[in-house]
């Protein structure tokens, strides 16, 4: 069967659509790969093999620049702000009330006292890094 740029089209959408009913980030690049060859096909007259060759190269350059970034998206384990131009993230901040896993304690932080919650026990007059915000509770990493 000759792949026409349709027949990719088509293919890429079916592999995109799969993604949304099936976990796993993987078939979504497959099917980036496939509209990106029904697009090359449309524009160059490339012969089959050629596609077929785009298709394996694409499905393999998508999915080492893109799976990573967007699994720690999708999982939650990247936080996704609305501000830009966080003024607390990567900031230090010192620790004015004891920190532990399930306490949460309190910081200083250019001159304000902030509740700041960290996964290990932190003493007080240790200087923390800012890793993140959740309303007004700044999430902390030990330096």
């Amino acid at each position: 069967m000759q792949m026409t740029p349709m027949y990719w089209l088509i293919l890429g959408i079916l592999l995109i659509l799969l993604e949304v009913m099936t976990p796993g980030l993987v078939s979504l690049f497959f099917g980036l790969a496939a509209l990106t060859v029904a697009l090359s096909a449309w524009l160059l007259p490339i012969p089959q093999a050629g596609q077929w060759l785009c298709f394996s190269v694409f499905s393999i350059i998508y999915l080492l620049l893109l799976r990573q970034t967007l699994k720690r998206v999708f999982s939650g384990k990247k936080e996704v702000s609305d501000n830009m131009d966080d003024a607390f993230t990567g900031k230090l901040a010192v620790v004015v009330e004891p920190i532990a896993p399930n306490k949460p304690g309190r910081v200083e932080f250019c001159g304000s006292d902030w509740t700041a919650e960290a996964h290990t026990d932190v003493p007080v007059g240790a200087s923390v890094r800012i890793s993140g915000k959740n309303n007004l509770t700044l999430k902390v990493e030990t330096v």
